[in-house]
């Protein structure tokens, strides 16, 4: 009984030891002590859910995965805190369509949170799958079909699925009705933003509650914004104060290595973007940043490596993909260049610029004309009277199968 209540003990100091370690940002010592309780107690899941956990914020989502198959198959039946962990997992790690797939059967159990089937929404919806998306947010909807953050995934849906002048109205709405609806705002600064409204977009974020805009997330795309108006020094102090109160914080440590190297930083640039990969190996915002330092010394190869990297942990990343489509385009490799475009305007993270370069790609390939005549009148919607936009409209147009004018009746002769 001694030994028994000796091993308990140890037990549960190991997972406090763990938990302590986690807390204080030391994820490679939380899971030694993680995987020791696990080896104490063979049968319990909890140790081997918090060892993942400890993987996950090492960045390290290939062991995590592994760790939850080895609570899986000590708790068998698909218990759903086991199957949303694996789902964020396969999130962060860039599997999307995994994680895609686990959520929506955990929403065909009814196991997802409101919270969480608005998630999987958007997760839909950024990959292509519209009609998907608005299946996962009709439970809500009909239960409650003025649900104000329903409506928020909803506008988000119609701007991929280019109806934009409806999402556009129906942000206004949602922020007319609820100013104080965060998330409503967040998606139209969004919208300004790769639109080109660049002003318009720092003009609507500044109107954010107070409470609201010292939040992280708010502060990182301020200094997005700033970057783009070429503001860099301001956004320089906005990040320096985030990392200050928040100095793990891989994305706020990204966007300043990247604010750093627009100030000709490069140095500091760099010493940033390594402190990330040690907390983060693979952290796409990182390794784009470094490609891009390296793009600017001329070092092509080298970017292309690393942006090839920051795809490869998660290849929906808009920026490294802005950057892929150009290097594509100049080496004369069209429909990589294309496919390039596709992503970022399919997960509604595409530029003016950027459609425009698609629609004139699907002119010169005579395919998805449609689509490409969708894009090409936004623009126009811009810029009436751009020549280089006309020109791409009459060549899609052109490009059109040609309806079969009618001739009048045939009248058929000889037949029975």
């Amino acid at each position: 009984m001694a030994a028994v209540h000796s091993r308990a003990e140890s037990y549960e100091q190991k997972l406090a030891d763990g938990r302590t370690a986690l807390a204080a940002h030391q994820p490679e010592r939380a899971s030694r002590s993680f995987r020791e309780a696990a080896n104490l107690r063979s049968e319990a899941v909890e140790p081997l859910l918090l060892l993942a956990e400890a993987y996950r914020v090492a960045g390290n989502e290939g062991p995590a995965i592994l760790a939850l198959k080895e609570a899986e198959a000590i708790a068998p039946g698909e218990d759903p805190a086991i199957q949303k962990q694996m789902a964020e997992l396969y999130r962060r790690g860039g599997h999307i369509e995994q994680a895609i797939t686990t959520l929506v059967a955990l929403r065909d159990r009814q196991q997802l949170t409101d919270p969480e089937l608005l998630s999987l929404a958007r997760l839909q919806a950024r990959q292509g799958s519209l009609e998907a998306a608005f299946k996962s947010l009709e439970p809500i909807q009909k239960e409650r079909p003025d649900d104000p953050d329903a409506k928020v995934v909803e506008a988000e849906i119609l701007l991929l699925k280019g109806d934009e002048l409806l999402a556009a109205r129906l942000m206004d709405r949602l922020i007319t009705d609820n100013p104080g609806l965060m998330e409503a705002r967040m998606l139209r600064v969004r919208y300004f933003l790769n639109s080109g409204f660049v002003a318009e977009a720092e003009q609507d974020l500044m109107s954010l509650a107070e409470e609201d805009a010292v939040r992280p997330e708010v502060i990182l795309l301020r200094a997005r914004i700033l970057n783009r108006l070429e503001r860099p020094a301001e956004a320089d102090t906005v990040l320096t104060q985030l990392v200050a109160a928040e100095p793990t914080s891989v994305e706020a440590l990204s966007m300043l290595a990247e604010t750093k190297l627009l100030l000709g930083q490069n140095k500091e640039a760099q010493a940033l973007v390594e402190k990330v990969l040690r907390l983060r190996s693979r952290y796409p915002r990182a390794l784009y940043v470094r490609a891009r330092a390296l793009e600017a010394q001329g070092d092509k190869a080298g970017a292309v490596e690393n942006y090839s990297y920051a795809l490869s942990s998660d290849p929906r990343f808009a920026p490294a993909l802005s950057r892929m489509w150009r290097i594509h385009r100049d080496a004369g490799r069209k429909m990589d260049a294309m496919t390039s475009l596709e992503q970022i305007h399919f997960i509604g993270e595409a530029s003016i610029e950027e459609k425009v370069a698609l629609a004139q790609m699907y002119a010169e390939s005579k395919i998805h004309l449609e689509r490409g005549r969708k894009l090409i009148d936004e623009a126009l919607a811009r810029e009436p009277g751009n020549p280089d936009y006309v020109s791409i409209k009459a060549a899609l147009t052109d490009a059109m199968p040609k309806k079969k004018k009618s001739k009048g009746p045939i009248i058929l002769r000889g037949g029975r």
